[in-house]
């Protein structure tokens, strides 16, 4: 059973009473029980109404995750809501903030695979921010927020947890979007090797700032490159894959490329995927879009 945590101090806020959990409007399953590589599957079964508030959470985490506490998050959101116009420095900065892999009306992003592949991160980080146990005994410490441009380069997802025991661990995420006449174990399969080719970099462009946090949590990013190389049992991986109902993986081999990239990881637990399937990806991503402009 998927918990949901109110808030993560410095992190993604997610859940207060008036606003339903991704985890509600998508109600995520496990794969089958004898999988290669545990999993979970999303949103089959959400009708538009819950793809309608899952674009409107989508859209809003996309902008707070640009502004951060600027003011131009509340003029965004107001301006969404139906309010006036926004003119002057302030339209400006909302449009920049917006721009950023969105693109905006009349210049609209280059590469539309860029905001599927944005949308996709969204909702990961949504939906590992809202997971605060699991039956492993894991618990959440914390979801690394998504990049605000997907076309910057590094690693797309970090998750630190604490195991029942107290001892910290980590799970570097590799996120990809599936639109594609070719099977989605083709899109796992590349998501795996890419961490298993790139991980060690990806996990050294994060290492120095978050180093510098001091405490228990600084110290322990201080380790993170050397347990990755050591495929230590503090580290793991997970791929996630944003991608239409008629894709989502239903057979216990669908994630078996990520346990074959590592093969010194236990698979059932250093390794896990998830997948979210919406009835058509690619115009839930649009929708999303249309929503952030909508606060122009």
């Amino acid at each position: 059973m998927l918990t949901i945590n109110p808030t993560i101090r410095g992190e993604l806020r997610v859940t207060t009473s008036a606003t339903p959990s991704l985890t509600s409007l998508l109600s995520p399953a496990p794969g089958p029980p004898d999988s290669d590589v545990p999993y979970i599957v999303g949103g089959t079964a959400a009708d538009a109404d819950a793809l309608e508030a899952a674009a409107q959470l989508l859209a809003d985490d996309a902008m707070r995750l640009r502004c951060g506490e600027a003011p131009a998050l509340a003029s965004w959101r107001a301006r969404r809501d139906g309010g006036p116009e926004l003119a002057g420095t302030r339209a400006a900065a909302v449009a920049t903030f917006a721009s950023m892999g969105f693109g905006l009306p009349g210049e609209p992003a280059k590469n539309e695979d860029h905001i599927q592949g944005h949308v996709a991160e969204l909702m990961w980080n949504r939906l590992l921010a809202e997971r605060v146990s699991y039956a492993d005994g894991r618990r959440l410490v914390r979801v690394a927020d998504v990049k605000t441009d997907p076309l910057e380069p590094g690693g797309d997802g970090l998750v630190l947890y604490r195991t029942a025991n107290g001892t910290l661990v980590f799970r570097l995420w590799e996120i990809k979007k599936h639109d594609s006449v070719n099977q989605l174990s083709a899109t796992i399969r590349t998501a795996s090797n890419q961490l298993a080719n790139r991980g060690d970099t990806y996990l050294g462009k994060i290492v120095g700032p978050a180093s510098l946090e001091g405490g228990e949590i600084g110290a322990f990013f201080a380790d993170v490159i050397e347990l990755w190389i050591d495929r230590s049992e503090r580290a793991g991986v997970g791929v996630s894959v944003g991608t239409s109902t008629h894709h989502a993986p239903r057979h216990r081999s669908s994630f078996r490329s990520l346990a074959r990239a590592f093969p010194d990881f236990a698979p059932q637990e250093q390794t896990e995927g998830i997948a979210v399937a919406v009835a058509d990806f690619p115009a839930f991503a649009q929708r999303v879009k249309e929503i952030v402009w909508s606060g122009l």
